[in-house]
């Protein structure tokens, strides 16, 4: 379901907080980013590694901290095949740690379920009923015995298992989905867990979701036309959940080189059965969405692509996505992990085992930003109403701007940086979208005359 609702343009008022990030160093090999952050508590964090200087590796290392980020330690996940990548990570102490893998290249040993006691120091396999013709992606703990994992479809269903004594054994799960097609597939790591409800995102747009810790399923299909980009080139999407009924979504398209994508925010109150595109005010990113547990209805978004200082950054929303304040921008900002509004962690790249980056924590309090005073954007549309010509502004670089009619179709795009013209538009009321870059976006009305 992709509408627009509109809930009239006032801007919601905040008190702008301080708001910040401080580095801490994950340990990582230099260029190595953050791909999955586990809070376990304010103490207890893990984290899986990337290659973020795009040379086609998989490392297979985790970094912990059991001291609030003070110290990281870095360890090796031994046991895996080289030809083994890790899919996702789950934790439940500084000592209880479980890994699941995938094959990226032929060989054995790839399609594996991997625990470690010691805090990564060593890890054993766990017998589970992956195998070579598999691709798993996600494993997830709710306690030391509770625990689901998933991963392609295989033998005409998705491939999922649950363990209820800490991944001794595992059984599959009878009440898996069947795939819509031969092209519906789940990502690495791409998927939202709260309570007993999960939520996984596939290729075709559907997000497969379980209220009861993986037994039964139901398939949704979304605005995201492909939540990794493998089947729809340039489209991705990410979404966040505060309880089993209400999220949000953001879902863009058209995310190729030379191209101009269209990004919007969407929101659920049925647990993403349905989704609703909703208005914006100020900037977000596109990069990563999280909930922060505690908050009525807090989420931070980030933006990490580095090829232009518009791209990055981080902005957080205390009304459901309705109205973003920056955190800051100009600066990588990954993978996001909330326990609380004062306590979260954001990924960013190693500058080496020596070093002092890698990770960011949080500073400040996102329980503090209570509606005060008016937010103030830089984006300028006039005139508005328009009949021919509008001159758009504002104190970030523009690249290019998307009309966008109220059923949510990109009907103009424009890459330019001040003018657009309007004039062959019907009358009636769209939303005008600036594109800041590969990571940032701002909306505002536009009434064509």
């Amino acid at each position: 379901m992709k509408k627009i609702l509109l809930t009239g343009f006032a801007l919601v008022s905040m008190v702008s907080q301080a708001q910040s990030w401080v580095d801490q160093a994950t340990k990582f090999p230099a260029n190595t980013g953050v791909k999955e952050v586990v809070v376990v508590d304010a103490n207890t964090v893990w984290a899986s590694a990337y290659d973020g200087a795009g040379g086609g590796t998989y490392p297979k290392i985790v970094t912990r901290t059991t001291n609030g980020g003070s110290t990281w330690t870095a360890t090796n996940i031994t046991g895996p095949g080289s030809n083994a990548l890790v899919s996702d990570i789950a934790a439940i102490d500084g000592n209880t740690a479980w890994v699941v893998t995938a094959p990226f290249n032929t060989g054995s040993n790839a399609n594996r379920m991997w625990k470690t006691t010691n805090g990564g120091t060593s890890w054993s396999q766990q017998t589970i009923g992956y195998t070579a013709g598999s691709f798993a992606n996600h494993v997830y703990f709710w306690d030391a015995n509770n625990g689901w994992s998933s991963g392609d479809p295989l033998n005409g269903k998705f491939e999922m298992f649950k363990t209820s004594n800490g991944g001794t054994t595992w059984t599959s799960v009878a009440g898996a989905l069947v795939p819509e097609n031969d092209d519906e597939f789940t990502y690495v790591g791409l998927k939202k867990v709260v309570g007993d409800n999960i939520w996984v995102g596939t290729s075709i747009g559907r997000i497969l979701h379980s209220a009861n810790r993986g037994t039964t399923w139901t398939g949704h299909y979304s605005p995201v036309l492909d939540f990794g980009g493998v089947i729809t080139t340039g489209s991705t999407g990410s979404m966040a959940f505060k309880d089993a009924n209400n999220g949000i979504l953001i879902a863009v398209d058209g995310q190729t080189a030379g191209s101009t994508p269209s990004a919007g925010i969407y929101s659920s109150t049925d647990g993403g059965a349905n989704w609703v595109e909703i208005e914006t005010t100020g900037t977000w990113y596109f990069g990563d969405i999280t909930y922060v547990p505690g908050t009525e209805n807090t989420y931070v978004t980030t933006g990490i692509n580095s090829s232009s200082d518009e791209f990055m950054g981080s902005a957080y929303s205390t009304d459901g996505g309705k109205t973003w304040i920056n955190i800051d921008s100009g600066e990588q900002r990954g993978t996001l992990g909330f326990l609380n509004a004062t306590t979260g962690w954001a990924g960013q790249f190693s500058d080496g085992p020596t070093g002092t980056k890698g990770i960011l924590k949080f500073n400040g309090n996102l329980s503090l930003a209570v509606a005060d005073n008016a937010v103030k954007s830089s984006l300028k549309v006039y005139p508005n109403p328009a009949s021919d010509v509008v001159t758009v502004t504002s104190n970030k670089e523009i690249q290019a701007v998307n009309i966008i009619d109220l059923s949510g179709k990109r009907v103009q795009t424009t890459k330019t940086t001040g003018k657009v013209n309007v004039s062959s538009l019907a009358k009636g009321t769209y939303i005008l979208q600036v594109y800041y870059g590969n990571g940032a976006v701002e909306n505002t009305k536009l009434i064509k005359n």
